[in-house]
């Protein structure tokens, strides 16, 4: 039985979670859908879940991993078994409006998109409060002019870096991921920037919808982007994955200043976050790979941001039991990541202002 749309849903241990995620699904107002689980070998309720539905429901397609493959692989796995012209993925503990698919089917086909993207809300789930202003989840970096059209990333240059990287706020044509060659990263944690970044730049065709279609669940107890420890090593293998994706399509030298900005805020950002028994291990990792990836040379630094140049300086020249004591909290109130100008601390006041790339 082939379908429109494949729904991917990896799964671990959500039972808490999963009934909410698979009515969203199986209640969509677009019917011609198949709905691939592949079950990471859970230890709790959730493949029990999964079989209850499968059996009322026979666009249920369940795989049951032997070992826990992480969530890239079994995305990987799922889109090779898909029989629907076009790919969503959803995770085991999100959930979206009836309308979803119908609408990003719409959207997709109208504009013959390799990608569309829609935004989406976030959702606390220990307040159980909605945030319908999350400003990394509407789109904002992405001019108005191309809601109507499609465009790709030399469209938004500028920003590229700094749009949503997540899977699921967008479908995908299945011919596409599959001849495009894109991919996620196996068994290691964050695998949704190197694949969504690696679509973003073979896609020939971009579309937007801006309409809060998905509910992401944030706050929830064991997420892996709330563990703050030994997880977040994988963030230096991320973006060097992502490095080489850029290499292998040609796209490294043009646009290396503005990953170098990415990778080094970024990476900064998750360091304030974890954890302090992993803090010196993620200081060391940094300081190497800026040492030995980063070597802007002189004439080149004009085209990185300052802020970038001072972050470098900073984790370079200094040792941590230096750093830490010293101007960690300096910079955790002024918040360097979000401008430092002639390596001078600058506070900006708001997310927007971080997330503006153009100098």
């Amino acid at each position: 039985m082939s379908a429109k749309v494949s729904v991917i849903i990896p799964v671990y241990n959500v039972e808490k979670y999963l009934r909410k995620t698979l009515d969203s699904v199986v209640n969509q107002t677009f019917k011609d859908i198949e709905i691939i689980i592949v079950d990471n070998k859970s230890t709790d309720n959730t493949l029990k879940i999964v079989n209850e539905y499968a059996k009322s429901d026979d666009r249920f397609v369940v795989y049951k991993n032997t070992k826990n493959l992480k969530q890239g692989l079994a995305r990987n796995f799922a889109v090779q078994m898909a029989r629907g012209q076009y790919i969503f993925f959803i995770d085991g503990d999100d959930y979206m409006e009836p309308f979803a698919i119908e609408k990003l089917y719409k959207k997709i086909t109208e504009t013959d998109a390799d990608i569309t993207i829609c935004t989406w809300n976030q959702f606390d789930d220990l307040t159980g409060k909605i945030d319908k202003n999350h400003v990394y989840a509407k789109l904002k970096q992405i001019p108005t002019e191309f809601d109507d059209k499609t465009f790709n990333w030399r469209d938004i240059k500028y920003t590229v870096f700094w749009q949503t990287s997540v899977p699921w706020d967008k479908m995908y044509k299945r011919d596409f991921l599959i001849n495009k060659n894109v991919k996620f990263p196996g068994e290691i944690y964050f695998e949704d920037n190197v694949f969504v970044y690696d679509a973003l730049f073979k896609a020939d065709k971009i579309s937007i919808l801006r309409e809060d279609l998905i509910f992401y669940r944030c706050n929830r107890k064991n997420a892996v982007t709330n563990s703050r420890n030994k997880t977040f090593f994988d963030y230096l293998k991320i973006f060097n994955l992502i490095g080489d994706n850029l290499k292998k399509i040609g796209l490294f030298d043009e646009m290396k200043y503005f990953y170098w900005d990415y990778k080094v805020i970024t990476l900064y950002w998750w360091f304030m976050k974890i954890h302090l028994p992993y803090k010196k291990r993620f200081f060391d990792m940094m300081k190497y790979d800026f040492k030995n990836i980063l070597e802007i040379k002189d004439e080149d630094k004009e085209f990185v941001r300052n802020r970038t140049l001072f972050l470098i300086d900073r984790f370079t020249k200094l040792p941590f039991f230096v750093y830490y004591p010293l101007f960690f909290f300096w910079d955790k109130i002024f918040r360097i990541e979000r401008g430092v100008k002639n390596y001078t601390i600058v506070f900006l006041s708001s997310y927007e202002k971080w997330c503006d790339y153009k100098k």
